[in-house]
């Protein structure tokens, strides 16, 4: 990709302010009235969720483990009991705000012809969870999946990854060339793709991002009501799924534990703010690795344009 101009750099970053100023006052003056409208009780309801749901430890999705990243990153493993050592790896890598569970169904298929992982993020779930923004640059999160891969045994994998998870899978063959065999992409753009052809109907469907700038208030929207904002984000428009039948109150149940675990919605949103506050243009160039682009055309974040960028 073609290096920005510093001027180009500098409008970048004025309307990146700007659009952070406007809906992060919007998203801040929602929160509040959504305060006023449920009151205090329901609005700050918490449920305690000391232990996974069992939905999540079904032993048919496999053995859950942790392993110690160099990086110092705690990652909780989940693995599928058919898979063995001498398999080729496959790697799934989930968006936001999900967790290993995103992949329970492919894990499953997959693992007739590879050893599968799926694993929660840094600052997901029991993941550890450093605690400035800085911890949350791209490239230490690409770190983590070369660092998993060597700690799994292997040297190179195949690599499935969803949105965030994409974005972070797109940088990682860019700083580890030899590590990656394949790469399955699911509705994320390459990222100087992703600027390239960025529009005002796109910058529109990511007003979160600009909102996820604000301390503290994206983080007390998402716990408020005990995580309610979940059920609206996986069942409705315009981000939800198209068959809701796919994803049931017990499944609901495993990604609110995962966000329940304390400091995981900050670390969650971290990624947003890093991504900001620490932008890596260098880390826009191309890669030289078998790609296969799946894209969801009804995205509610990412307009399907995008796809063919």
């Amino acid at each position: 990709m073609d290096s920005i101009p510093i001027h180009t750099q500098i409008l970048m970053i004025i309307g990146k302010i700007v659009l952070a100023l406007f809906y992060g006052t919007l998203g801040t003056f929602s929160t509040v009235l959504l305060l006023i409208y449920n009151g205090p009780s329901k609005f700050f309801r918490r449920v305690q969720r000391a232990t996974p749901p069992a939905q999540a430890m079904d032993p048919v999705y496999g053995k859950h483990d942790m392993i110690k990243l160099k990086a110092s990153c705690f990652s909780s493993i989940n693995m599928t009991h058919k898979s063995t050592s001498d398999q080729p790896l496959m790697l799934f890598v989930h968006g936001f705000p999900e967790c290993w569970y995103t992949w329970r169904y492919q894990m499953k298929y997959f693992s007739k012809n590879y050893r599968v992982v799926a694993f929660d993020l840094r600052g997901y779930g029991l993941s550890s969870k450093p605690a400035n923004v800085k911890d949350y640059r791209i490239d230490l999160l690409a770190g983590d999946i070369a660092d998993l891969v060597e700690g799994l045994g292997y040297k190179s994998c195949i690599l499935v990854a969803h949105d965030w998870g994409a974005l972070i899978a797109w940088v990682v063959p860019m700083l580890y060339p030899n590590l990656i065999d394949k790469l399955i992409i699911l509705n994320a753009p390459h990222p100087g793709a992703y600027r390239d052809s960025l529009s005002v109907k796109q910058l529109r469907k990511s007003w979160y991002m600009f909102f996820y700038q604000v301390p503290f208030m994206p983080e007390l929207l998402f716990q408020s009501n005990d995580l309610a904002l979940f059920k609206q984000i996986f069942c409705t428009k315009p981000m939800g799924l198209i068959n809701t039948n796919n994803m049931t109150s017990d499944d609901l149940e495993v990604f609110k534990y995962t966000f329940s675990q304390k400091g995981t919605p900050t670390a969650a949103i971290n990624y947003y703010r890093a991504f900001f506050r620490h932008p890596r243009d260098d880390l826009e160039k191309k890669i030289n690795v078998p790609v296969l682009i799946i894209w969801g055309c009804k995205d509610g974040a990412l307009g399907e344009e995008l796809a063919d960028a």
